[in-house]
């Protein structure tokens, strides 16, 4: 894969990623649009490190290659099978189970324009099926860690 505006390979956009997660998780507020940006990054990543490998109806073609068995291992993983769930559902504008708690101090809130909710204020936590979206990314993180660290053995 030939990038995308500095994102010049796999590894810049994995640390890309990782970056906006880790701002994410030490912060109080929690940004909806960084959660987003990280759900979307995870989810294609494994397209940019094994490009045009996918599933055909209900079969894989030969996983040839590295790059081809990490990405079926991470498509096949639970937590990144919930992750594409939420990627997809929100490029096809579906609901899906999501939650978030507020209740910030407004002065803590930084952007009040980005609040949807001025009662409830801005995200403190997001859930997915009543499970902080933590344990969902946390994981899937760490797949691509180990991947790009050299750690990975199928």
């Amino acid at each position: 894969m030939s990038g995308l505006f500095d994102l010049i390979d796999a590894l810049a956009f994995f640390k890309s990623t990782q970056r906006r997660y880790e701002s994410y998780r030490q912060g109080h507020i929690k940004s909806t649009e960084d959660l987003l940006y990280i759900i979307l990054g995870l989810n294609h990543l494994r397209e940019w490190i094994a490009p045009d490998y996918n599933k055909t109806k209900s079969k894989w073609p030969p996983a040839d290659t590295a790059e081809k068995t990490f990405s079926k291992a991470v498509f096949e993983n639970h937590d990144f099978g919930i992750l594409r769930s939420l990627a997809n559902g929100t490029k096809h504008a579906k609901a899906v189970e999501t939650g978030y708690a507020g209740g910030a101090p407004m002065d803590d809130w930084g952007d009040f324009d980005s609040v949807a909710n001025v009662d409830k204020g801005p995200p403190t936590a997001h859930f997915v099926d009543e499970r902080p979206i933590e344990e969902l990314v946390a994981p899937v993180i760490q797949l691509y860690e180990n991947w790009f660290s050299g750690r990975y053995h199928p």
